[in-house]
């Protein structure tokens, strides 16, 4: 499957909504940055850290980088 290509603008708002399928995006520190290819032809990837929430054991919300990995690129 070919990956779509966004801008960054567009690329930190889905990530945003689906981290807010999850929890509140305040429980989350985000850090979303440009990258040569990697292996895949991805070129880009993000840091996502959950603060400030009861539940720091959740890891329901782990996939959410490699799903929008697999469908999107940056232009």
């Amino acid at each position: 499957m070919a990956r779509a290509t966004i801008d960054m603008v567009t690329l930190d708002l889905r990530l945003e909504e689906e981290l807010a399928k999850h929890a509140s995006l305040k429980e989350f520190k985000v850090v979303l940055y440009r990258q040569d290819p990697d292996e895949t032809g991805c070129n880009w990837n993000a840091r996502i850290e959950r603060v400030g929430s009861r539940h720091l054991n959740d890891c329901s919300w782990w996939d959410v980088v490699p799903r929008l990995r697999e469908r999107f690129n940056l232009r």
